[in-house]
């Protein structure tokens, strides 16, 4: 099985910090649902400062960065663009990060069945 790995940054304004990190902790059921069914198995948000650091792991490919977002994924940058340094649709800005090390741990052994 194929695991598809991407790393980027986006900007967030002055002073929206705490306001970011709320509707993070409080992020919309229908997006993370949104999210599984589009195989997204891992998704990280790293913040520091104005700075947030994004990984995402899928089992299928990224969907081409041109290609429609959903509804939920619309209303949700509709939502975050006061907060963050987006594009005329209100997509936020990334900077694509290119891999250069990766080390994965393998599962530890099954414990033998008795």
């Amino acid at each position: 099985m194929s695991i598809y790995r991407r790393a980027w940054t986006m900007q967030l304004k002055p002073h929206t910090e705490a306001r970011y990190d709320a509707a993070h902790a409080a992020i919309w059921p229908e997006l993370t649902q949104q999210m599984r069914d589009d195989g997204v198995s891992r998704f990280h948000l790293f913040r520091r400062d104005l700075t947030v650091f994004a990984f995402q792991e899928r089992l299928q490919p990224f969907p081409d960065r041109t290609s429609a977002a959903s509804a939920i994924t619309r209303r949700w940058w509709d939502d975050m663009a006061c907060l963050m340094v987006t594009d005329e649709a209100n997509r936020p800005l990334q900077s694509e990060l290119q891999e250069v090390f990766s080390l994965t741990h393998p599962a530890p052994p099954e414990e033998p069945t008795k």
